[in-house]
């Protein structure tokens, strides 16, 4: 596919390098039902000026959102917080790095954590995600790097938490919208519940014992530092996930 007229260098007349040369193209397909899809190209120069587009790859919502956020000079509203990892007209995404956080149970007394206990212990790294139809999805990640859209995700170790991701939320008080100035209070409405049993019944964590037995030696301070490999892989990127917004919607 070329475009023998388009020059592969142009002189810009606004702010910024007075010459820009031609890096990539976008093309977007669109449907009559009114879905779209993007493939991003590279562009190798021609002697005499124009320009070929090379073969493309499908442009990830990650890849969309870090060309509008280059495109914009000047951003009106506020500053963005450094955990806000994704957002569009449907979702916003951060990232909760691992640390010491307090957990509320309140369990049944026929279990390992019978009663109501509440202990700070030590959690992994986490992402959320919270979509326009207000579904809310947590999901783990090892490691404490910020996350990127390849970043691999592994099932969130916690009660109250369906398979694809998504945060059973019950009788919980949420936030009234979702917004980078309401991350904190998202986040707080998470740790400050009570989780009362497991919403996936087998492999909500790699441990000899299952699931209560694992949050109970959490409380006890068995492991001071969260044990990673616990972690179940969900053989799925963020970037994946965020696309799919968790795939399936549970409960």
């Amino acid at each position: 596919m070329t475009q023998p007229q388009q020059d592969a260098k142009f002189s810009v007349t606004e702010e910024g390098p007075a010459e820009m040369q031609l890096r990539r193209a976008i093309l977007v397909y669109a449907s009559k039902g009114g879905g779209s899809f993007a493939t991003v190209h590279d562009i190798a120069a021609n002697e005499g000026g124009g320009a070929t587009i090379l073969p493309g790859r499908p442009m990830t919502a990650f890849a969309v959102l870090r060309l509008a956020r280059s495109l914009m000079k000047r951003q009106d509203g506020g500053f963005i917080p450094d955990r806000l990892i994704f957002q569009d007209s449907a979702a916003i995404a951060w990232w909760v790095p691992p640390g010491m956080r307090r957990i509320w149970f309140r369990c049944p007394e026929d279990q390992l954590i019978a009663g109501e206990r509440s202990e700070v212990v030590s959690h992994p790294g986490l992402v959320f995600c919270v979509t326009t139809a207000r579904k809310w999805f947590v999901w783990a990640i090892k490691g404490a790097a910020r996350p990127k859209d390849s970043t691999r995700l592994f099932r969130a170790p916690y009660f109250n938490v369906w398979e694809s991701g998504q945060i059973c939320v019950g009788n919980v008080d949420l936030p009234e919208r979702a917004t980078a100035e309401k991350l904190d209070e998202w986040t707080s409405a998470f740790f400050d519940s009570w989780f009362t049993h497991p919403n996936v019944h087998s492999n909500l964590v790699r441990y000899r014992g299952g699931a209560y037995r694992f949050w109970r030696d959490m409380l006890d301070g068995k492991h001071v530092v969260f044990p990673e490999r616990t972690l179940v892989d969900l053989d799925r990127t963020l970037g994946e996930a965020l696309q799919s917004r968790g795939a399936k919607h549970d409960g």
